[in-house]
């Protein structure tokens, strides 16, 4: 039988801005397995990904997207989303990662991508909006509700994100939802075939921090 967990949230620029994210807004989620997994904000619906959404993802990805994340070349064939895809959807049968198409609520398309990849109790996220999608806050939303689905969900201690150290706009979306910057690693990009420089920033659960003393 599916859980179904709904939390109410509003957005306030600290550690715990995420979890207190949507006072007036409803953030819902609910699944058996991650293939049945979804996430609910006020615009947008973040739903596992399937085969059937290759067109959609293909459409999307330019080469103003591709050039700021690692996985997704341009041009970008069929054939590659599909692999993609279904490399995800296997990972998803296993319990590794939480893939998902973002859709808007209001339109029902397919605008843009969110992966949480899971390794013992830290979750790391990567996301993209296509570009006709940008500029209207579905960034923020979608990394909101992701990270508090994956503290409350997923259970895990922490979250982390990165972006291109030149990719100055992630950088700082990253620190408004309350992150706090780790540092910087290279990142190998199979899109490019490269490593590429990468600056990382984390979020812990606001009640899985260290114990005090």
């Amino acid at each position: 039988m599916s859980d179904l967990i709904t939390t109410k949230l509003a957005y306030m620029a600290s550690p715990k801005s995420v979890l207190d994210y949507g006072r007036n807004h409803g953030v819902h989620w609910a699944a058996d397995s991650f293939l049945d997994f979804s996430i609910d904000t006020e615009r947008l619906l973040l739903r596992a990904c399937q085969m059937e959404d290759a067109d959609a993802l293909t459409a999307l990805m330019t080469p103003e997207i591709s050039k700021w994340v690692a996985a997704w070349p341009t041009p970008l064939s069929q054939q590659d989303t599909e692999s993609i895809l279904r490399n995800n959807i296997e990972a998803m049968q296993q319990g590794a990662v939480f893939a998902a198409v973002v859709v808007a609520k209001d339109s029902s398309d397919i605008i843009g991508w969110c992966k949480l990849d899971i390794a013992g109790d830290c979750a790391e996220l990567g996301y993209w909006i296509g570009e006709e999608y940008q500029r209207q806050g579905f960034a923020m939303e979608l990394l909101q509700g992701a990270i508090d689905f994956a503290f409350s969900q997923l259970d895990v201690v922490s979250v982390r994100a990165g972006a291109q150290v030149a990719n100055t706009a992630s950088l700082a979306l990253l620190a408004k939802i309350g992150m706090t910057r780790d540092g910087i690693e290279a990142v190998w990009a199979p899109a490019r075939q490269r490593y590429e420089d990468c600056e990382f920033w984390s979020l812990r659960a606001p009640d899985k921090g260290l114990s005090d003393d």
